[in-house]
């Protein structure tokens, strides 16, 4: 094949790469403008597909994780009326 010929196929190829690019994010942008308004993230995933989420759900997480360190630690003794350790 040409050089010629390649340069085309080049040219239509990134001319169909734009249109479905743009036709993707009218699709979309409703989704997306609502979500970046929450604070969430929105990543593309294919054509008319996004993956939206909520950073709070890290905080959840990591508290979920901490949770039974949290648990096993020792809870400091409290003094009771008379000097008595509860």
């Amino acid at each position: 094949m040409s050089f010629h010929g390649t340069y085309a196929l080049h040219g239509i190829r990134a001319f169909v790469s734009d249109l479905t690019y743009t036709a993707d994010r009218e699709l979309c942008m409703d989704q997306d403008e609502w979500a970046y308004r929450l604070g969430w993230t929105v990543t593309r995933t294919g054509f008319g597909a996004r993956h939206y989420r909520e950073p709070r759900f890290d905080l959840l997480r990591a508290e979920r994780i901490a949770a039974p360190a949290l648990a096993l630690a020792p809870v400091p003794e409290e003094e009771v009326d008379g000097g008595v350790a509860a």
